[in-house]
């Protein structure tokens, strides 16, 4: 999340609490005020009576101008008492501007300081161009929750917010929090069994009732419900009675197999009904952006033999999964005998990860995922199969959430993936010594600090008594990374963090120093931090006519300004040494012909271990003026991924200029985050990128054509090397 948006919804906490939520409808107000009973803040919020959907008036919010402002905001925040132990959804009318965007935010306060539930709808924004519609966030209160604070967030333009509900929709589920046991052979046996049953039902069977099933739910039950079985036939049958409220034709056997289900040879008028996956959707009511999944209809004529899937199970145990089903004018066959009334989908977070089961179907959970959508295996030649068995065995052992979120950081790191992380929620909060370090010849060297007792140039020789090359090269054991120069990046910024309020002990050595000396720093710093000797202005003239911009620091406005005396340059220096802040729209004004990204892949998956792709979403940049004509050299290096290698792949293809520095991160693709049951968000690349020429971009990276590295030497002496010599390269 944004720093300033943590800091706007920290604050809001010291807010008088109310009984309850005030004035949902915005009947009560005066026109250009605040709401009775709203607080605004970074914003022009008024109760208005223009242009609302119901009643006689609504509230406007128009966040304020001034560039790098907070999101605009409008809030309330009252007693959490009347919701503790329930489920909870949130509801409103929100109508926002074209050019816009914003979210509805839910958090809940617990006792004591604990984080409690929060969704401020971050992956999923509002962008209703100019229309009314409701959204919703359902989440959930503990049992000791203190407050209960709600609002909207508005981004760039103004939007109307109306008729605000907050409901109870049900109970938490009970938890048992059964302590850690490790696994029997046959348990790992018979969990196995399941989760090779469970991904498939998931993602590729097309019931009403799976379409519609609180998978998560399912998941944590039917783990203790399957671990137990004795014999091959005691399994069969408990797999039988999981699944077939979910998956009514499925035929799970031990011994010879079973006829199909008499539902797979109807008579009538039916139509054949399967799921399209275009990457991993999630469900049908929370769609990912170019992700998503629906369910097709074809002619009866469709139907073919391969469409029940055989799929030997391990332990003398064998399934016949339907991966397409017969359907009538009232849905999939066979119809339930009585209506089933749906319970509410329990928030992920809201089960303990405490829990043995919820840990163990957290991995089944993550394993069928990656299984069935991940696009990278070809090139990661992971044997994921045996990822299976030895994350179940260590889910069932952790002793808490803590320890379990190390398990699935070796699970994600196995998929070799830049973007695979994993977040804890119930994690207490990380901060960070007061410097930044790197890897450079072949030392873990201080490039910026702001205590007394480090200085760029330092070599850090030690943390909390061990080698620092250590320290790295164990936390790179548990970092997902496509090449080994992402991974240091990653773990040369992570050494140097830890729980707020804690301290690491450094031991240091000085530029040209024999001795060392002992440093303690606290980790209650905040980033960002600059991370080197990179001029401290995002545009700057280096020399008459040679300009230097900062695409990592630098937005739209900060370019739009510069660009007159950019046309007028002789030489232009492109920083993209991390992760840029401006669009791609820069882009127009460096080529005088049309270009566009590289390619951009969608997985296609409507059959387990079958993937195809669809290309989808690739740039379109047409020229524009003023042309920068001027002579250009692009800084990169390990640490740039994801948009910034998108950028760098245009500079490398078109031949924009001279690239200097090291090879960039190897990991392109749009994210697709998940969340599992306990509250561990899990991000990863759900699209492969292909470079322009259809070669090979993961795990490859852009190359720099003049490779430059920093020294020890340089940053002692506080200079910027790549940007010297992009600079001699450039008066050439």
């Amino acid at each position: 999340m944004h720093a300033r948006l943590v800091l706007l919804l920290a604050v809001s906490t010291g807010l008088f609490a109310q009984a309850g939520p005030v004035n949902p409808d915005f009947e009560k107000g005066s026109p250009g005020a605040v709401p009775d009973g709203w607080f605004a803040s970074a914003s022009e919020s008024s109760w208005t009576t223009a242009g609302c959907l119901q009643g006689k008036a609504c509230a406007q919010i128009v966040p304020k101008a001034n560039p790098g402002a907070a999101p605009g905001n409008l809030m309330q925040m009252f007693d959490a008492a009347p919701y503790r132990g329930k489920l909870i959804r949130y509801r409103a009318a929100v109508n926002v501007e074209k050019g816009g965007r914003a979210g509805l935010w839910l958090r809940v306060d617990r006792r004591g300081g604990a984080m409690g539930f929060f969704d401020n709808m971050q992956s999923r924004p509002i962008m209703t161009a100019g229309t009314w519609q409701y959204f919703e966030i359902d989440g959930f209160v503990h049992a000791d929750a203190d407050k209960i604070a709600l609002g909207i967030l508005v981004y760039g333009t103004k939007a109307l917010f109306d008729d605000v509900t907050l409901q109870i929709t049900g109970e938490l589920p009970a938890t048992a929090d059964e302590p850690a046991r490790a696994l029997t052979g046959t348990g790992l046996e018979n969990l196995t069994a399941f989760a090779k049953v469970f991904g498939i039902v998931r993602h590729f069977h097309p019931s009403d009732e799976a379409a519609s099933a609180d998978w998560n739910r399912f998941a944590i039950n039917a783990v203790r419900a399957v671990e137990p079985a004795n014999s091959a036939r005691e399994l069969a049958a408990v797999l039988q009675a999981v699944f077939e409220p979910v998956a009514p034709t499925i035929r799970v056997f031990a011994g010879a197999a079973p006829a199909p289900h008499p539902a797979l040879s109807p008579s009538g008028a039916v139509e054949v009904i399967r799921w399209h996956n275009r990457g991993f959707g999630q469900n049908q009511q929370t769609q990912m952006g170019i992700y998503s999944r629906h369910r097709t209809k074809a002619a009866r004529e469709s139907w073919k033999a391969s469409d029940i899937l055989h799929v030997d199970l391990g332990a003398s145990v064998a399934a016949l999964i339907p991966l397409a089903l017969f359907a009538d004018d009232k849905g999939t066959l066979p119809h339930a005998a009585l209506p089933v009334k749906p319970q509410p989908e329990v928030p992920a977070a809201a089960f303990s990860a405490d829990d043995r089961a919820t840990r163990i179907a957290d991995v089944v959970i993550a394993w069928n995922v990656f299984r069935h959508f991940y696009p990278y295996f070809d090139i990661a030649k992971t044997d994921w199969d045996t990822v299976l068995p030895v994350a179940l065995r260590e889910a069932a052992a952790a002793k808490d959430g803590t320890e379990f979120q190390a398990t699935l950081l070796k699970m994600v790191a196995a998929l070799k993936d830049g973007h695979g992380r994993v977040t804890y929620t119930a994690m207490k909060p990380q901060g960070h010594a007061p410097a930044v370090a790197a890897w450079i010849e072949n030392k873990y060297i201080v490039t910026w600090s702001s205590s007394a007792d480090l200085k760029p140039g330092d070599a850090i020789v030690a943390i909390d008594g061990k080698p620092a090359a250590a320290v790295l090269e164990e936390m790179e054991k548990s970092i997902s990374g496509a090449t080994p120069q992402w991974q240091r990046a990653r773990s040369t910024m992570e050494a140097l963090q830890c729980s707020r309020g804690e301290r690491l002990r450094l031991t240091v050595r000085s530029f040209e120093a024999a001795e060392t000396r002992q440093v303690a720093v606290s980790c209650d710093s905040q980033g960002p931090f600059p991370v080197d000797a990179r001029p401290k202005r995002v545009t700057a003239e280096l020399e008459s006519g040679l300009w230097y911009v900062d695409l990592t620091r630098a937005e739209d406005k900060d370019f739009d300004d510069v660009l007159p005396k950019l046309a007028a340059a002789k030489g232009i220096v492109f920083d993209m040494r991390g992760y840029p802040k401006v669009s791609p729209a820069w882009f127009s004004h460096v080529s005088r012909t049309p270009m566009r990204s590289a390619q951009w892949h969608v997985p296609l998956v409507d059959r387990p271990g079958e993937m195809t792709f669809e290309r989808e979403g690739e740039w379109n940049l047409e020229p524009k003026e003023p042309y920068l004509a001027a002579k250009k050299v692009f800084l990169t290096n390990g640490g740039a991924i994801s948009y910034a290698e998108s950028t760098m792949a245009i500079v490398e293809y078109y031949k924009l200029g001279e690239i200097l520095g090291e090879t960039t991160a190897g990991t392109n693709g749009n994210v697709n985050p998940f969340l599992l049951p306990g509250g561990y968000w899990i991000t990863w690349t759900g699209m492969k990128v292909l470079k322009h020429d259809g070669s090979q971009h993961h795990g490859v990276g852009i190359r720099p054509t003049v490779p430059v590295s920093p020294t020890q030497a340089g940053v002692a002496a506080g200079r910027d090397e790549v940007l010297e010599r992009a600079v001699s390269l450039l008066k050439q």
